[in-house]
């Protein structure tokens, strides 16, 4: 031992000789580096910090032999944290001596001391609002070889004899902090508790990219992080927890059905065709079956509205399909197991992923198990009432009976509609909607792997009688080191749901249709489906009963969903790594309905419709970490192939023998409505290069393959390259003096993403279907082509340009991150109508060039922090222009407005170059002529007119540009406040400048469909007498009726144009400002929670949907009526309003 103390003093004196001139005057440990360390040993952690500081250490070989370190990133900390950090866990400290820095033993952390006389113990959070215990801090008592390390629950204790000392909490990623004058008095217990603040330099933050994890500060593509809220209850989808955290990210709820899809999009709409405006959805490396694919589950209980409807919807999405059920693929995920979500947004960040990621992607990490010092659960209990936020008005059986008997006598019938009964419909099927969640999760780890496992159980009942929601599901996340070089694990998720729910958007229309004069049931205790006594006005009665429909169908979804992979890790040596994952997203589901006999004459019917959707991934990556002096460099190849397979078979029967059976196979009618089985796949090969120049010059290169099976041969290969560049303009010398700088980084990318338009599994293919009447031929069933195949077909490609900064000011209590980006599809994919004389409808086709530029703005801010009371804030905004810049000619379309009317056939949309993809063009609606009550239009010339504009050969031309459904501005303003343990957060969300066609409002003016719908009590002021000013045609007027030239009676066409959605009659203004969640918290002290035998105990109150302000007349300005499909954005088909939620619940730590 006296020889290596000699040894070792020696060598310090040589280092202090060889040494003494590279730091002059400036204490060694107090200099600030960045430096780079790679897994290994702690020797050339060491060594890599002499290279980087030019400062020398001195240590005996003996004492370092065999000792390890992680990987590590700092940036700007201080030589006395980074050897701290590296130093402490191995029970070694460092000493300064001549210029040199000695490596010695230090002292084993703190136990109890017998001869102790006092006794100093407390706790160190995050910090003085979120109170997260921060396990590992080092807590050194200066002046002594003392230290100890924070437990799991973040506690402390030391023993030590009666004085004063000083303490230092060190914690790598935050501030260094130090306490004076803690007094130990004798035979007494004195306690300290602390928050530490996360550190300016803690830069490296890690944000997962796509096939790997980068750090924050050397990321040069533009990726937004959202870290999920701890405070209140999780939503039960994710999708609605991203409304407003996400600058460039618009999220639009389909319905207020639990479980229903909402419409996602990425800075803004990319492709002409609807499915192709999705982000990819990876959960945990696995790509899902995402967003309004083809293979989403959908229901089949649609109803379709009375004739009275008249707009552009295409037919694909008529009122009967609107009301089919789309499931949300994010709702059988618990919020609860997400760790962070991470949003790729430029050519960059998203060209890891080809063809998949062109719209984006959405990165969903799950938690897994960290390093801890025993496992640690988590439970949390809670419950939640809803109701709807607003109603509809409609009226009452009187006004009704009044309305529709004057209906009838202006077409010159003495029949009328009986008064005396009121039955509120709404009312009767509305209720105030009960939620039930209980989750937990267990986890742990080391340095050798870790796990985590939860399981929760979610339920929760709308406000529309006899539904429900209900989420088993059941996670576990597991990763263990083999030996040095081996790491396998696993991640996996199951779950099961079964939703009720979705037949609430039906219960709900018809709720609005039935006629307010009818009772619920008749004297004999039936229900009735009937007229009632009121007169039927066209070829049949409706059998509406929403409360008989509701108590006697059955309408449900069960899914069962199984997404996850399995991988092995193969280190070669701390620079390079191998990997290799199978991961799979397998979901059966079945959708069953079934009708009483009651309301159908045919002794009931029932559907069934069974899919089964399996996809399987591999993915074989190899990850290359180096650093060289100044040069760092990390490099990522791989290789993926992806196949989806789809099955489904729909069977239908009716004439059940009665009510109680279920069963198709006993329904004297079966029928095999449908049968199919679809495969797709995609093979690529991808490389991504990133290059660091001393910590402060950054340039990254992407290259991916994709081949498809969606395209012929000669097109099904396509490569995506991308560039990008970043300047840490913080790191140069000029800035050392620009102390309110924390960091300023500006980065930009360039590159070519492609997508295959969503053009379904088999793309440019035709598609062919048994013969109609089975005809045969040669014995062999006929099969005809139902759309004709394109080989022509080529990807949609994307160029996209990016520009960003990250800055980072005083002290990190201001961060800001701007982006400008400009993007362009060309050819794109749409199912172009064609000529019927070719014997086809419609066919694959690139058809034009969309164009989207914007502008992205983040600002966090803190804005108070001291004396236990803090206030933050994160507001984010973003601008996005769409502009459609060519269109394809197309079968001789020359002309811009014949050309447009063409896409709406099947789009939905009247498309013109030079404006954006959702743009209103409509024939302008200028009120009522007070002299005869007819409608009246403004044509191109400026002049109003009676002429219906929309069914005249070539009225499109009169058709103008009213507005746009995309908002000019949209984003999100988030607070939160805390005082002690006390926590109140506050959430906003916004959009400025977007028109909705408040579809709504034209169903409750539509009268004369089947039974006689029930109106708005709007139509009580129908024009009536010349002269009147009115917003409410005539009942029969020159839009909806034809007169008879001998007799002069008027009769109602069944087709009413003041109704279609092609004017701008219903077109309203959908800004607006939402209070979306407001939740209070309070955590209880770790005294409290211990007594409980608890590590942690907080309760929450939260309201959902608080209020919003807006001037449109609808329930909700923030809905689209289709489903996920965000082309048709702008539009409420009467969708079902959205809850106002309360929710009450506690967390519990073990």
């Amino acid at each position: 031992m006296r020889l290596s103390v000699i040894v070792l003093s020696i060598t310090a004196m040589s280092f202090g000789v060889l040494k003494a001139e590279r730091v002059r005057g400036q204490e060694l440990v107090k200099q600030k580096i960045n430096v780079s360390i790679e897994s290994g040993t702690l020797e050339s952690a060491l060594r890599r910090i002499e290279i980087t500081s030019r400062v020398g250490f001195a240590y005996d070989y003996n004492l370092l032999k065999d000792k390890k370190v992680a990987e590590h990133r700092f940036l700007r900390q201080s030589l006395e944290q980074i050897l701290n950090e590296l130093l402490i866990t191995e029970n070694l400290t460092f000493q300064e001596k001549n210029n040199t820095i000695l490596i010695v033993r230090g002292t084993k952390p703190v136990a109890a001391d017998k001869k102790a006389q006092g006794i100093l113990k407390g706790f160190v959070v995050e910090n003085d609002t979120e109170r997260s215990p921060l396990p590992g801090v080092a807590v050194r008592v200066d002046g002594t070889n003392m230290v100890t390390l924070t437990d799991n629950d973040g506690g402390f204790k030391l023993n030590l004899s009666p004085g004063k000392y000083r303490l230092i909490f060190s914690y790598v990623g935050f501030d260094t902090r130090t306490i004076n004058d803690v007094l130990v008095e004798e035979g007494k217990t004195s306690e300290i508790n602390i928050a530490l603040k996360p550190s300016v330099a803690y830069l490296q933050e890690a944000v997962v990219v796509g096939y790997g994890v980068q750090e924050k500060r050397s990321l040069t593509g533009s990726v937004g992080t959202l870290k999920p809220n701890n405070l209140g209850k999780a939503p039960i989808s994710i999708s609605s927890g991203l409304v407003g955290r996400v600058a460039g990210v618009q999220v639009l709820p389909s319905s207020g059905v639990p479980g229903a899809a909402s419409a996602i999009t990425v800075r803004g709409i990319t492709s002409i065709n609807g499915k192709g405006n999705s982000p990819l959805l990876v959960i945990d490396g696995v790509p899902m079956y995402g967003i309004d694919q083809d293979n989403n589950t959908v229901n089949y209980a649609g109803r379709t509205y009375g004739s009275g409807f008249v707009g552009n919807i295409p037919s694909s999405m008529s009122q009967n399909n609107r009301e089919r059920f789309e499931t949300d693929p994010l709702a059988s995920i618990n919020p609860d197991d997400i760790e962070s979500i991470e949003i790729l947004k430029d050519a960059y960040a998203t060209a890891i992923y080809g063809s998949r990621g062109a719209s984006g992607v959405i990165l969903i990490n799950t938690k897994k198990g960290s390093k801890s010092n025993g496992p640690k659960m988590d439970v949390q209990l809670s419950t939640s009432t809803n109701t709807p936020y607003k109603k509809h008005s409609f009226m009452n059986g009187d006004q009704y009976a009044d309305f529709y008997t004057a209906f009838l006598k202006a077409m010159n019938k003495t029949t009328s509609f009986t008064k005396g009964i009121n039955t509120n419909w709404i009312d009767e099927v509305v209720s105030n909607g009960q939620g039930y969640n209980a989750a937990f999760n267990i986890s742990n780890g080391n340095e050798n792997g870790g796990y985590y496992i939860s399981a929760s159980y979610a339920k929760e009942m709308p406000y529309i009688i006899q539904n429900q929601f209900e989420r088993f599901q059941g996670r576990i996340n597991i990763d263990q080191k083999l030996n040095e070089f081996f790491k396998v694990g696993t991640n996996l998720a199951l779950s099961n749901t079964q939703n009720n729910a979705i037949s609430a958007q039906q219960i709900y229309g018809d709720a609005a249709m039935t006629a307010p004069n009818k009772p619920i049931k008749n004297d004999a205790g039936d229900y009735v489906w009937d007229t009632w006594t009121n007169p039927v006005l066209l070829s049949s009665g409706r059998d509406l009963n929403p409360v008989g429909f509701a108590n006697t169908t059955k309408n449900e979804i069960a899914e069962n969903r199984t997404i996850g992979n399995v991988f092995g890790e193969f280190s070669m040596n701390a620079w390079l790594k191998i990997r290799s994952e199978v991961g799979v997203d397998w979901n059966t589901s079945r959708a069953y309905s079934r009708f009483s006999s009651k309301p159908r004459t045919v002794g009931g019917i029932a559907s069934e419709t069974d899919r089964q959707n399996k996809k399987w991934i591999i993915n074989n990556t190899a990850e290359f970490k180096k650093a060289v002096g100044l040069h760092n460099f990390n490099a990522t190849v791989g290789q993926s192939f992806e196949s989806s397979v789809e099955y489904m078979n729909a069977s239908t029967g009716s004439n059940f023998p009665n009510d109680e059976v279920l069963s198709i196979s006993t329904a004297g009618t079966r029928t095999l409505a449908s049968s199919l089985k679809q495969e797709w796949a995609l093979m690529s090969y991808f490389g991504r290069l990133n290059y660091i120049l001393n910590n402060k010059y950054m340039l990254g290169a992407t290259y991916r393959v994709d081949g498809s099976s969606k395209f012929s041969k000669n097109k099904r290969y396509v490569g995506f390259p991308s560039v990008s560049a970043g300047w840490d303009i913080k790191q140069e010398s000029f800035m050392d003096k620009v102390a309110f700088v924390d960091q300023l980084k500006l980065r930009g990318s360039v590159g070519l993403s492609g997508s295959d338009g969503g053009t379904g599994y088999y793309g440019n293919q035709g598609v062919y279907t048994n013969a109609s009447g089975n005809a045969t031929w040669g014995n062999e069933i006929a099969v005809v082509p139902t759309t004709p195949n394109n080989p022509n077909l080529k990807w949609e490609t994307r160029t996209k340009y990016d520009l960003g900064m990250d800055m980072s000011l005083l002290k990190s209590n201001i961060s800001v991150g701007f982006d400008y980006y400009n993007e362009l599809t060309k050819n794109a994919i749409l199912s172009f109508p064609i000529p019927g004389y070719l014997g086809f409808t419609s066919q694959q086709q690139n058809i034009g060039e969309i164009s989207n530029k914007g502008v992205e703005l983040t600002i966090n801010t803190v804005n108070i922090n001291k004396k236990g009371f803090s206030w933050k804030s994160n507001f984010n905004i973003a601008k996005n222009i769409n502009k459609i810049e060519k269109l394809y000619p197309r079968d001789g379309l020359t002309d811009p407005f014949q050309l447009a009317k063409s896409l709406e056939a099947s789009t939905g949309r009247f498309m013109m170059e030079g404006h954006s993809v959702t743009s209103f063009f409509l024939y302008e609606w200028a009120g009522v002529d007070p002299d005869n009550g007819n409608p009246l239009l403004i044509d191109k010339d400026g002049n109003k007119t009676e002429t219906v504009l929309e069914k005249t050969t070539g009225g499109e031309v009169n058709r103008k540009y009213m507005g746009d459904a995309a908002p000019k501005f949209f984003g999100g303003f988030d607070n939160s406040l805390g005082y002690k343990g006390f926590e109140l957060n506050a959430f906003f969300s916004y959009a400025y400048g977007n028109k909705m066609i408040n579809g709504s409002k034209a169903y409750t003016y539509t009268y004369a469909s089947n039974d006689a719908l029930n109106l708005s009590p709007d139509m009580l002021s129908y024009w009536t007498t010349p002269g009147q000013q009115t917003a409410i045609p005539a009942l029969l007027n020159a839009y909806n009726s034809n007169t008879n030239a001998t007799t002069g009676v008027k009769t109602y066409n069944g087709y009413d144009y003041s109704l279609s959605r092609n004017t701008s009659r219903f077109l309203e203004d959908a800004s607006y400002v939402k209070l979306r969640n407001l939740t209070l918290g309070y955590s209880f002290n770790k005294d409290i929670a211990r007594r409980l035998r608890l590590s942690s105990l907080k309760l929450y109150a939260e309201v959902q949907n608080v209020f919003t302000i807006t001037k449109y007349s609808g329930i909700d300005p923030e809905v689209s009526a289709f489903g996920s499909s965000a082309l048709q954005m702008g539009r409420d088909e009467f969708t079902l309003p959205s809850s106002r939620m309360y929710n009450m619940g506690v967390k519990l730590g073990f």
